[in-house]
């Protein structure tokens, strides 16, 4: 097979400094272009850097690009590409209105070209977290200013409709064999459609078809699972009580049963979260278990705090999706240990989302934790030092001294470490109720291999070696 039919319910080919949190968005930026450094189980890989160095105590990185990277017109992909992709993700603005997620960190940065293959990247502060940042920040060479910036991708495009398809072909490079010449996308929103696309022999692949009810058995097709690294999670208000007070942050942790809500809500698709990151994350450890429902512990830890006479759970209708559903069973729960909740929905998201960033989220508030960066997560939504968008006013010093002792660490090893302890500390000492991971649901032709699925949702295509004859 030359072709490849995917499915899924978006096509939009962002610009490569514009984030997003989408796994079929981001499958198509890696697609096209490539990022200076890639994701690798839980740990950063070299993507166009070939290799680094960390200097002067982290204060200085030295990048070096693998030889003769081109561009899909030919030209070559230089220091001065990248720095120009560097300086366009600094300026970028974000989703809703609330700015760029990386230009706080790409803000204290200077880049030094040294010749056409080497950068030196130079930090006001020390740090051992810069690839990570480094993984988001896809290349591309700017063109005119109705077309798609140039990509250095595997595949290169050739023809794309915004919201309805996008052709690719391969690109001839020597680390890329690939077993598909050509790639068509089409955006179908609904999972049904999808899934019928397949059986209608319209598409090879689909994606996102965890959202079905009931899910097909005994299809002739080849069903693939993947659990992700976006944590769902309720948002707890540490600026005033009762959480506030670390002990009502435990106690509702305990109250909520997480196999309860999995089992009725995401029957089978989910796994329960333990601390702020995901199992697949840098620095989480094997020995982390969610905690254990106990009402009677929760009930116990609840008495010795000022409560309200009532919570107020705020939940979006959609992202985390059946947000809905998991609110009413949260309100049930608590109900069963004698605490009333009172559940406001919000049918705007991109007000939800502002809503959450301006911390107006009652007592409580469902939401999603997207990043793949553990030094990201910790230092946007946990770091009382930092505050940043997404902090809900939890001041925890010793979370604090755990997350700057791992972030000024430069051994990859010890930095690991360092983060274990601190996640350690936030699974005990939990400023969210912690939910669940989702697990996203794909379906293939049964004739293809060599197609995988990460954690993160994104498509990854092995070379033509793997494929089944």
């Amino acid at each position: 097979m030359n072709e490849l039919r995917i499915a899924q319910s978006q096509v939009n080919l962002l610009q490569p400094e514009f984030t997003t949190d989408q796994p079929d968005l981001q499958s198509i930026l890696a697609l096209v272009y490539e990022p200076l450094m890639q994701w690798r189980s839980g740990r950063v890989a070299p993507g166009l850097v070939a290799s680094w160095e960390v200097r002067d105590d982290g204060r200085s990185w030295l990048l070096t690009l693998r030889d003769d990277v081109r561009f899909h017109d030919g030209s070559l992909c230089a220091t001065d590409d990248v720095v120009q992709s560097l300086e366009r993700m600094r300026e970028a603005g974000g989703a809703f209105g609330m700015g760029g997620v990386y230009s706080p960190y790409l803000e204290p940065l200077s880049f030094e070209p040294v010749g056409k293959t080497q950068l030196l990247v130079k930090s006001s502060t020390p740090t051992g977290d810069l690839a990570d940042i480094f993984a988001a920040v896809y290349v591309g060479k700017q063109r005119g200013p109705a077309e798609p910036p140039l990509g250095t991708g595997p595949f290169r495009l050739e023809e794309y409709v915004e919201g309805e398809l996008l052709r690719l072909s391969s690109a001839a490079r020597p680390d890329h064999n690939s077993q598909f010449s050509e790639l068509t996308i089409s955006q179908m929103p609904s999972a049904s459609d999808r899934y019928s696309a397949l059986l209608n022999d319209q598409a090879d692949l689909a994606t996102g078809l965890e959202l079905m009810q009931p899910l097909p058995e005994n299809d002739g097709l080849t069903w693939r699972r993947s659990t992700n690294t976006l944590s769902v999670i309720g948002f707890l208000n540490g600026y005033e009580k009762p959480f506030s007070q670390p002990e009502a942050r435990l106690a509702i942790n305990f109250a909520v049963d997480l196999d309860a809500i999995i089992d009725r809500v995401w029957p089978g698709l989910a796994e329960p979260a333990a601390t702020v990151v995901s199992p697949f994350h840098f620095g989480f450890s094997d020995a982390l278990r969610p905690h254990a429902y106990d009402p009677e512990r929760a009930r116990e830890l609840f008495n010795t705090c000022d409560m309200p006479e009532e919570l107020v759970l705020r939940t979006p209708l959609v992202i985390p999706d059946r947000a809905p559903q998991v609110a009413a069973m949260i309100q049930e729960q608590l109900a069963h240990i004698g605490i009333h909740v009172r559940i406001e929905s919000e049918s705007d998201r991109p007000k939800y989302a502002m809503d959450t960033s301006q911390k107006r989220i009652g007592h409580l508030a469902l939401f999603d934790s997207s990043p793949l960066s553990t030094y990201r997560v910790l230092q946007e939504k946990i770091s009382s030092q930092t505050q940043g968008l997404w902090w809900q006013g939890v001041t925890d010093s010793q979370a604090d001294q755990l997350i700057d002792a791992a972030h000024l660490t430069l051994d990859n090893r010890k930095r690991s470490e360092a983060y274990s302890r601190c996640l350690s500390w936030l699974h005990a000492n939990p400023h969210w109720l912690y939910l669940y991971h989702p697990v996203k649901l794909y379906a293939h032709r049964a004739e293809l291999s060599g197609i995988e699925f990460d954690h993160a949702g994104l498509i990854r295509l092995n070379p033509a070696s793997t494929r089944a004859s």
